[in-house]
């Protein structure tokens, strides 16, 4: 049975097979099909809520596997600040520079070229700009809870650690832009915990649920979620 739904602007088409299974299951293919196995009897209802409860995980997977295919070549949607945006570009053959911006509810590429590595590249220019802007912004509504605060922020594209502090310095992975706000606060608030209480891992704790008392849920969020972040 095939069925779709919308999620923020994404159409997500999964097919529905029903079995003698115990639990729903997704599961998602080299091709990037997704198919649902449900327990005999279970309502189309509760499927599409189940599935939809997973379409974070879903577009992420399906970007996360388009990247792959072609890791220079432009995708069609990018999440920013936990929404994901469809991408338009814009042939503009008066300039001779690529120009980003997210109006109207989905990221705009101006560009004289179709190159897709220079447009991704652009892409990323942009994430970097804007995820230098967010962490400052976060940090000065932090700044009052600790004594020791970094001296300058790097950004760099390493996908495996989204903030590390080095020699005073934050290094904040690009991914980090894709973050909610909530979550974006989760990791800046337990780094500075990091920095501040090294190796004390009682008062980093305690500090941390002083600050942010629901961090447990963004923990969670984050440890299944993360293994899917992509740009």
């Amino acid at each position: 049975m095939k069925l779709s739904f919308e999620y923020k602007g994404t159409t997500i088409n999964y097919n529905l097979m029903y079995k003698k299974t115990a639990a729903i299951s997704i599961n998602i293919n080299a091709q990037g099909q997704v198919s649902v196995t449900a327990p005999l009897g279970t309502s189309v209802e509760t499927v599409r809520d189940k599935v939809k409860g997973n379409a974070p995980w879903i577009i992420n997977e399906l970007d996360e596997q388009h990247c792959k295919k072609n890791k220079n070549s432009l995708l069609d949607r990018y999440t920013y600040l936990g929404k994901t945006y469809k991408v338009e570009v814009i042939e503009n053959k008066k300039t001779n520079k690529v120009t980003v911006k997210l109006v109207k509810g989905k990221f705009v590429i101006e560009t004289y070229t179709d190159d897709q590595k220079e447009l991704r590249e652009a892409l990323f220019i942009w994430y970097k700009d804007k995820v230098t802007a967010k962490i400052k912004e976060r940090i000065k509504i932090y700044n009052k809870w600790f004594e020791h605060l970094p001296v300058e922020i790097i950004t760099n594209n390493d996908k495996s650690i989204l903030l590390q502090i080095k020699n005073n310095k934050l290094y904040v992975s690009l991914v980090v832009g894709m973050l909610p706000i909530n979550i974006i606060d989760y990791v800046l608030v337990s780094i500075l915990c990091n920095l501040n209480y090294p190796e004390k891992h009682k008062e980093n704790i305690k500090k941390l649920k002083e600050i942010l008392p629901k961090y447990q849920e963004d923990k969670e969020w984050l440890d299944k979620n993360k293994a899917h972040l992509v740009l």
